[in-house]
Order: C-alpha cells, then sequence, then structure tokens
C-alpha cells in the first residue's frame, strides 16, 4: 500500500492472483481510486461476482494493474478557499478518484483542466505536462485529462519519483493554433499555479513548448521543463525505450545485434530511438512516419509509402506515435514477440491486448518504457543544482538508461518472460514509495559510475593508438575513448590497410623524424608478434611541378643525397619505363626518383596493434561505439573530467585530443576554440589490374589543371597493400589502390564540418582517377570500388602537436592527415610528454606544429576576442 501515497491502508498489500481468495471486497481501490460498495445493497456474494467479472478486464487494460485492500477516504476534492469548478466524468462510475477542475482563461474558447489523481499534497504533488489541443467537446478534454493524469500516476509509482499523477489539458476549440495568446495562457495558468501553492507541477506536452515554459515559469516556480538546463526531456524518454528494451533483451539472454525493430512514429523521440537503436548494432531498424522524411534515418530502412508498418516481420514493435494505434488489424497481420515503446496507451482496447498477449508478444508498459522525462522532473525536483549544470546530460540520460533497464529486467524475469504474465508481474516490480523519491539516487550513480584513471585519450586513430601505446610504455594508466565501431573506423582517416612511410622528402626535418619513428616502429613489431611495415619500395615520378603539400621529384632526390640515404634516379621517361614496365613512360619528359626501403604500413592493423600492446600492460582500456559529451576541467586541482555517452565519468590527471576531422566540433564546443582547419573529401578506389601486371608503389606529379578541380597529385600501392580486398579479385586478376591527394575546386567539395561529410564519391574525382588509371598504368585495370575518407588538414600541410593554451594537462593532435601515420610511435611519445608536463622530446624542433603558428589561427583569434 505504500505504493500509492494518497491511498489509506487498512491491511497488507494483496498480489492480485489472492484477491478472489481473500480480500474483502466492500472496500477496494483500482489504481488508487476506491471503489466503495454500498453495505446496504450489495452482498458479499454479488461482490464477488463483480470482481471476477471486472477483474479480469483490468489486468487486459493497457497500463500496469494494482489492486489493494483499503477503507474508503473522505471525497475532499479541493481545500477550502479554492474558487475552481470542478467537473464531473465518466471514470467516475468506475471508481476514478481522479478530480477535474477548470482554471480561468482570458481569452474566448479556450478552456483549460486541470487533473489531479487524488487529493491535492504539497509533499507528494501531482505532476503531468500540459497539453495543447483541439478536442471534438470539452468532455472529451475532461476524459483525456484524467486518463492521462491516471497514467502518470502508473509512472511516478513505478520509479517512485516523489510525485502523484496529474495533467493540464487546454482544448482550444475552433480557436486556430497559431491564434492563440500563449503568453496570456501561460499567464493564467501561472495564476492557478500558484493558487494550488505547489500541490501541481507542469512542464511541456504536445503543442506547449520551451517558450511556453519560459513564459510561464517568469511567474511561478511550478514547472519542471528542463529551463536552464541541457537535458532533453525527448530524449531522456527516448533513453527510457531503449534502456526497456535492452532490459528485455538482458531476461531473454539475447544480442542486439540479432533482433529487428520497426519503430512507429519518428518524431523527437522515435527519430532517436532509432538512430540508438544502430548505434547499439541493431540487425535492422525499420521506421515510418507520416511525414516520410522524418522516417529517413541514417542506418534505417524506412518504408515506402506503399508499406505497412503493422505488416512487418520483426522481433519488437517500437511505437512512438498516436495513441490506440495497435488495433484489430494489427492484431490479425503482426506478430511481433515484443512490444516497448513511448507511446501511451498503445492498444485500442483491452481485447487487443489480450490477443497480443496471447500470441506471445510480450509487452512492457509505458509506465516503464516512456518514464525518461519524469524521472528527469524527479531530478530538477529533488537535485535542482545537479540538474542545471552540475551534471552533464548524458549522465542523467545513463541514470534513466539503467534505471529503466533495471525495471524491464525485473518485470520480465518476474513474469519468467511470458506475455501472459506481464500484467500480474507489473504489481511485484512498483518501487517502494515510503523510501526517498528517486532523483535523490542520482549523486550515488554519479558516484558508482565515475572511474579514475592518469590519462583519458579521445579518438581511436593513429595518434590517439599511438598516445596509449606510449603511455603504456610510460607506465601511465589510460582509457582511450573511440566514437565509431572500432578502433581506427571506417569513417575516419586512419582506416584501410595501407599508408606510405618512406624518407623521401624534400625536407630533410621529415626525413629524420621518419629515421627516428622507423626505429621505434621495429619495437612495436617485436611487442605485437606482427609485421606492420612491408617495403616494398616507392617512386616518385612525374612533371616539374615544384613543391607540393607532397614534396617534388627534385626536392625528394636532393635530400635523399644530402642526408646520404640510398635512392635511385631516372632521368628519363624511358628510364622509369625500363625499370617499371608496368607504368607508361616510355617517351615521357617524366623523370623519378627511387627509395627502395620505403614501403606500405597496414594502417588499420597498425591502430589495433599499438591499442593491444597497450591494453596487454594492463594499463589501458579501449572503448569503442562511445562519444564523449562533456569535458569539464577543475578548478582546484586542474583535474579533467570526460563524461561519455552513457554517463559515465572518466577523472584524468591529463588528457590528449586526438579527434580528427572532428577536431574543430571537440573544440569549439568544450574549449571554446576554433583553428584553421580544412577538411578534404579524399577519394580513392580500388582497381582489378592483371596478375602479371606489377604496378609499384608510386607518386605521380602533375601541374594542377587551370580550373582547380585536378591537383595533379595521384599515388599507387601494389597488390600486397589490398590485403583486406584480395579475394574479391576476378580470376586472372588482383587488386591495386589508387587514389588522389588533393582537394578539388573549394565550392564543390570541402564540407565546413563532419555533419555535412559526404562518404558518396564525386564523379569528377572518380572519372579523373579512371583517366589517370587508363593513361598511365597497363593491365586493363577496372574500378571495382571506392572510397571517400576525410582529411583534416591544416594550410601550412604541416599537423598540430601542442598543448592546448591554458591547459598545460591537455595535448592535441591535429591536421596529419596523409601525413602523419609513418611516424606514429613517435607521435605518440611526443603527446604522451606533453600531457604529462615533460619537454624533452625525440623530436629536435617541435616549433613548426605549434599552436600558436599563423597557419593555424589560433593565435589572431584569441586577440580578436580580447579586443
Amino acid at each position: 500500500c505504500s505504493r500509492f501515497a494518497n491511498c489509506q491502508p487498512t491491511s497488507s498489500i494483496k498480489s492480485s492472483s489472492e484477491i478472489e481468495r481473500d480480500l474483502d471486497p466492500r472496500s477496494i481501490h483500482f489504481f488508487s481510486s476506491p471503489i466503495p460498495l454500498d453495505e446496504t445493497t450489495t452482498t458479499e456474494e454479488e461482490s464477488m461476482k463483480f470482481l471476477t467479472t471486472a477483474l479480469p478486464l483490468l489486468l487486459a487494460s493497457s497500463s500496469s494493474f494494482f489492486v489493494a485492500a483499503f477503507q474508503p477516504r473522505s471525497s475532499s476534492r479541493l481545500p477550502s478557499g479554492l474558487d475552481f469548478q470542478i467537473h464531473d466524468h465518466d471514470y467516475e462510475k468506475q471508481g476514478s478518484n481522479t478530480v477535474v477542475f477548470e482554471v480561468p482563461v482570458r481569452q474566448d474558447g479556450i478552456k483549460m483542466y486541470i487533473a489531479n489523481d487524488g487529493d491535492l499534497q504539497t509533499h507528494r504533488p501531482g505532476n503531468g505536462g500540459m497539453r495543447l489541443m483541439s478536442y471534438e467537446s470539452d468532455q472529451h478534454a475532461i476524459e483525456d485529462a484524467v486518463r492521462l493524469a491516471e497514467g502518470m500516476t502508473r509512472k511516478h509509482a513505478m520509479y517512485n519519483t516523489g510525485f502523484s499523477g496529474a495533467k493540464l489539458v487546454v482544448n482550444h476549440g475552433d480557436v486556430d493554433l497559431e491564434d492563440v495568446d500563449r503568453a496570456g495562457l501561460m499567464q493564467d495558468c501561472a495564476k492557478a499555479l500558484e493558487t494550488l501553492d505547489g500541490s501541481i507541477y507542469t512542464g511541456c506536452d504536445l503543442n506547449t513548448n520551451d517558450d511556453d515554459m519560459k513564459h510561464l515559469i517568469s511567474h511561478t516556480p511550478y514547472v519542471l521543463a528542463g529551463l536552464d538546463s541541457t537535458v532533453d526531456t525527448n530524449m531522456a524518454t527516448a533513453i527510457s525505450v531503449v534502456g526497456s528494451i535492452l532490459g528485455v533483451l538482458q531476461a531473454h539472454q539475447e544480442k542486439i545485434e540479432d533482433n529487428t525493430f520497426m519503430v512507429q512514429g519518428c518524431g523527437k523521440v522515435g527519430s532517436f530511438v532509432a538512430s540508438e537503436l544502430v548505434r547499439l548494432g541493431a540487425k535492422q531498424v525499420k521506421t515510418c512516419d507520416l511525414d516520410c522524411e522524418r522516417a529517413s534515418i541514417h542506418g534505417c530502412t524506412a518504408l515506402k509509402e506503399d508499406e505497412q508498418w503493422f505488416q512487418q516481420d520483426v522481433d519488437f514493435l517500437v511505437p512512438c506515435a498516436n495513441s490506440l494505434a495497435i488495433n484489430e488489424q494489427v492484431l490479425e497481420e503482426m506478430s511481433p514477440r515484443f512490444v516497448v515503446g513511448a507511446t501511451n496507451q498503445p492498444y485500442a482496447n483491452a481485447q487487443v491486448r489480450a490477443g497480443f498477449d496471447e500470441k506471445g508478444a510480450l509487452h512492457v508498459p509505458e509506465s516503464i518504457s516512456s518514464a525518461g522525462a519524469i524521472l528527469a522532473d524527479s531530478i530538477e525536483w529533488t537535485q535542482p543544482d545537479l540538474f542545471r549544470g552540475g551534471a552533464a546530460p548524458s549522465q542523467v540520460y545513463g541514470w534513466i538508461r539503467d534505471l529503466s533497464q533495471d525495471k524491464a529486467h525485473q518485470l520480465c524475469r518476474r513474469a519468467q518472460n511470458e506475455a501472459r504474465n506481464i500484467l500480474q508481474a507489473v504489481d511485484d516490480v512498483y518501487a517502494d514509495n515510503t523510501q526517498d523519491p528517486i532523483g535523490q539516487s542520482f549523486p550515488e550513480w554519479i558516484a558508482e559510475n565515475t572511474k579514475v584513471t592518469d590519462c583519458v585519450v579521445l579518438g581511436g586513430g593513429m595518434a590517439g593508438t599511438a598516445a596509449a601505446y606510449s603511455n603504456a610504455k610510460a607506465g601511465i594508466k589510460t582509457v582511450l575513448v573511440e566514437q565509431g565501431d572500432s578502433l581506427a573506423p571506417k569513417m575516419a582517416s586512419s582506416n584501410g590497410d595501407s599508408r606510405m612511410y618512406r624518407q623521401m622528402y624534400s625536407n630533410p626535418f621529415f626525413s629524420k623524424m621518419q629515421t627516428l619513428a622507423l626505429d621505434q616502429w621495429k619495437v612495436l613489431e617485436e611487442e605485437c608478434g606482427e609485421k606492420l611495415l612491408h617495403p616494398n619500395g616507392l617512386l616518385f615520378y612525374g612533371e616539374d611541378t615544384g613543391e607540393t603539400v607532397e614534396g617534388s621529384v627534385a626536392g625528394a632526390q636532393q635530400t635523399m643525397e644530402s642526408l646520404g640515404l640510398p635512392h635511385t634516379f631516372y632521368a628519363t621517361g624511358d628510364d622509369i619505363a625500363r625499370q617499371f614496365p608496368a607504368l607508361k613512360t616510355k617517351g615521357t619528359p617524366y623523370s623519378g626518383v627511387y627509395e627502395e626501403t620505403a614501403g606500405h604500413v597496414r594502417s588499420s592493423a597498425a591502430c589495433a596493434a599499438m591499442a593491444k600492446v597497450a591494453e596487454a600492460s594492463g594499463l589501458c582500456k579501449s572503448i569503442t561505439n562511445c562519444k564523449v559529451t562533456d569535458i569539464r576541467k577543475s578548478s582546484e586541482d586542474g583535474k579533467v573530467n570526460v563524461i561519455l555517452e552513457d554517463g559515465t565519468n572518466v577523472l584524468a590527471k591529463s588528457l590528449i585530443l586526438a579527434p580528427g576531422a572532428w577536431t574543430n566540433q571537440v573544440l569549439e564546443e568544450h574549449f571554446g576554440m576554433k583553428l584553421n582547419l580544412d577538411i578534404w573529401r579524399v577519394h580513392w578506389a580500388h582497381y582489378e589490374i592483371d596478375e602479371n601486371v606489377d604496378v609499384p608503389q608510386c607518386f605521380f606529379f602533375r601541374k594542377e589543371s587551370e580550373d582547380g578541380n585536378d591537383g595533379g597529385l595521384y599515388y599507387c600501392f601494389p597488390a600486397s597493400a589490398t590485403e583486406t580486398c584480395s579475394q574479391k579479385a576476378s580470376p586472372g586478376k588482383k587488386i591495386i589502390k589508387v587514389g588522389v591527394d588533393f582537394k578539388t575546386n573549394e565550392s564543390i567539395d570541402q564540407p565546413p564540418t563532419m555533419d555535412a561529410f559526404s562518404y558518396e564519391g564525386m564523379p569528377l574525382v572518380l572519372n579523373m582517377i579512371d583517366g589517370f588509371v587508363q593513361e598511365h598504368l597497363k593491365g586493363n585495370a577496372k574500378r571495382i570500388e571506392d572510397v571517400v575518407s576525410p582529411y583534416c588538414m591544416t594550410s601550412d600541410s604541416y599537423f598540430i602537436m601542442d598543448r592546448l593554451p591554458g591547459h598545460d594537462n591537455i595535448a592535441l593532435f591535429s591536421g596529419g592527415s596523409g601525413r602523419a601515420f609513418k611516424f606514429a610511435p613517435l607521435i605518440g611519445d611526443c603527446l604522451s610528454r606533453l600531457a604529462r608536463g615533460e619537454d624533452d622530446f625525440l623530436v629536435e624542433d617541435m616549433s613548426c606544429f605549434s599552436l600558436e603558428r599563423p597557419a593555424v589561427g589560433l593565435k589572431q583569434r584569441v586577440e580578436a576576442a580580447m579586443a
């Protein structure tokens, strides 16, 4: 009986299975609403007959069911002194104890009703959002308010939020929605809430928004809408749906990647649910919405206009749209194993619900799966400072996910994973309302989900894995976080079979860096037991272009000679053709220089190897498929709090940022900084070529075209550098890799951020690569697939490797795409030293990688801001 604070207990709680056996039928509550039986006219036998006929229908209702023995209590409806008009409603005939009263509103044609389930009280106030709709009649609005308020009671009681159920419903009738005087309406509502003196709280619901709530809260404090907080209540609701799905899977010992989903309704809640299911690895997520565009969600399969959602063969039906949509037709045509969603009252009637139970479709009631917003309200009410900035939104969402997952798991276990047992099992998973409201447990959850380490590395590409590797060698505990589904994920720039390594540079500085790095690569290969570097030589050849981002033939020859590095020079195209017959250089005015000791690095394998060695030391933990949502630095001890999207807080002494093409998004969001960085959409492709034709690893230099589209820099990797796709070759063929190392005309192909990045190849660029292949390579090469990779570039082609200004324990690497992979172990060592405050580097001069150099633009931006 303690589960409902507005009920007066007279005996112990009865389970629904005990009711017929020993319940005194003269005094009962359904959903904490009294049904007093007339002692003078109703016999015990008649009362029991009522129970045995009404009880099955109540058990088949769309929401959770609770029965206990209580004394009838006084029907005091409103405290004295309140002159609101009380309205009768049909649910009173069914024993409802919900009070509905009308609030005076200044605008003609508008009616506002407040429904509260039970007596008004301030120690457990009513809580429910304000819904603004046009109803067929005022009575329809009143009954909707009652239904919604009682549904809110079940949600609040399920988790013990500290509230009882309430709802504000505004019927704008024949008044157009855009003609509603929202400001006046909010003032009228505020006056009512003030009069009710803390016994009712409200927030957003259908057709009310944050602007309405801001106006409302300027007149009354009795508003819980996430204002002055970055917590999104739609996101909170979606998280409780996802958490409930995870709880069901946990109870059934199933994996999400083995299950299919139909998300019905792709508004703010449904769209996030669908995206999150994709992120978590669902086998397939189908989506539908009345607005077809909203159903087009990355990674999902949007239903076509002639496809019906209820005709889909899926494991999970996830209703996130209108109530009562699961009707007799859906029952006839659809047989999901589970129904878990955000929709309140998804079933059209009790018979449909019972029919799905008979089919074995296990339903998690919305009192569990759609409770995210009221759970957030419980924090806002009990922990206001923590809610409004003391905690990150992802921590709130993580807490909600864990609660809903645990609750759904409990429910399934209580029901023995049987759909027909769910309604009875719900009784056993209500929270104990004699305890503190659930929101007060949030600080404890934060403490339990805080991990302490020495260093956090953000980004699991080349630089991030190299930093983790170097940290481990220095004895530094590290948490490595990557947002992609693996280290060096396909969506980022470190992914693939191959990157060049070479000492053949126009600038001797980089040649010397490569020499240092090669020694470290050898150590890494010994530690991981893998061959990561494959020496297959490298040819620079082509026109006299002058210096480019990759140097030049003449510049490379000069450096090799000055450093005494072994190389071969080819003065003519004929000389090149004799040595490399796969190249069509005979009779061309080309020259070339060849470095026999150069080769390729197995790029994705190298990232995995560096992380593997770091993890094997026991000092590193890698987390993939997880975004960083907040970075906060303590003003007291300088430690860094890195908060992950699952709510985990990683507390570290230092932070290494290696977010690649996402650099500016990370810096702007968390540090208020922005650098002069470009994102290039760099294209490369795999080609089938005759098996007897040996294309060398090479770099071709040609002058840029006049229209600025063809940058003239092309490269080839031999078949030995395409290991993961070699099986795609046709008989008598092998696979080579050919790509470009330039950006096309900026107006055509340069996204400002990764949010606008397209991985779809541009015909313009792919045609240029095809043209190069036909012009330069023998062997009947044919393109079989193409890839677009994001490159993060500085304007001077030097990468960034420095500490963030004002943050001595935060190091940054960026702008190294297509330039830096060959130096990976050396870069990792530098970043590790930067983050721990050391200034003794193996690299002789770090100034060229400074954040303060003009090409990066940080200093100029800071000075402009100060001015």
